[in-house]
């Protein structure tokens, strides 16, 4: 989960470099179908049956249509706004959001400890990114709103993946990438960028790790997550923020503050919280 999670920051900051050569219905289509692709062999190689039922289709047919509608806001944000502030808008808000559906659709009451592991997860990626530095045109941009709508969408996602029980998170996925490339095709997929051999070496690598990095590893391990643990899974996202702006430090020179140090502090907290993970059981 934590190696998905980096793979995952990764795809806000190659966003930023495919901006400057594709629109977001070119970005789905081109994703997903290298995901699509190389998901296939992954099939072949377990030896996993292509046969799904239709209440598992039906889930990812859901997911698909959510999956699409995240990537173009995701990636419509971050051309506009910062890889960073996105990464931390969306991370924060989509677990929070994740919950709370849970607990409207569910009949068990809250509990104390998973709200307060939420809380203080917040609070460190807020603290990562040093948010009382925002000023208000920042915070209520275009590029705020489409981060919020694309939380709302990937935990949507997040809440219908964990319906399915009993099919391979793996051929779930294999399905989610499928439906989203062929609904993205027929219904938004217009070329206006030219052909993608055309694109040099920098969109091929950011097109590469984006498909299979942080879609087909990342998103798989992720959809094997909500299988296995529900909501609870979506805390891990708060490690997303910890590692986009170390990537951006890494790549785009940033500085890394103290605050960033003090951030990840409490975001791991959280995470061992949530977990019921205690220093001793670390040590061990």
């Amino acid at each position: 989960m934590v190696l998905a999670m980096l793979a995952w920051a990764g795809s806000f900051v190659s966003a930023k470099y495919l901006a400057m050569y594709i629109n977001e219905h070119e970005l789905v289509t081109y994703r997903y179908l290298i995901t699509t692709s190389t998901t296939l062999p992954v099939l072949m190689y377990l030896n996993i049956s292509y046969k799904i039922d239709l209440r598992n289709l039906a889930i990812a047919a859901i997911t698909a249509i959510l999956l699409v509608a995240y990537t173009k806001l995701f990636f419509l944000g971050t051309k506009i706004g910062t890889a960073s502030f996105g990464g931390a808008l969306i991370t924060t808000l989509m677990p929070i959001i994740a919950f709370v559906i849970v607990l409207i659709f569910s009949k068990k009451k809250p509990i104390a400890k998973d709200w307060l592991a939420l809380f203080i997860g917040a609070i460190g990626v807020s603290t990562m990114l040093e948010v009382w530095q925002f000023d208000l045109d920042e915070i209520f941009s275009t590029a705020t709103v489409f981060f919020l709508w694309a939380a709302t969408s990937w935990a949507l996602m997040s809440v219908a993946t964990a319906q399915s029980k009993s099919v391979s998170p793996i051929l779930l996925s294999f399905y989610i990438y499928l439906i989203a490339t062929l609904f993205n095709t027929v219904f938004f997929y217009e070329n206006v960028s030219g052909s993608v051999f055309n694109m040099d070496a920098i969109f091929w690598v950011n097109i590469l790790l984006m498909s299979i990095a942080s879609t087909t590893f990342a998103a798989t391990v992720y959809v094997a997550g909500m299988q296995r643990w529900g909501s609870k899974c979506t805390v891990f996202t708060f490690l997303v923020p910890f590692f986009v702006i170390i990537l951006g430090a890494v790549f785009l020179g940033e500085a890394i503050q103290l605050s960033t140090i003090f951030g990840a502090m409490l975001t791991v907290s959280a995470l061992m919280l949530i977990n019921n993970i205690s220093l001793k059981s670390l040590r061990s």
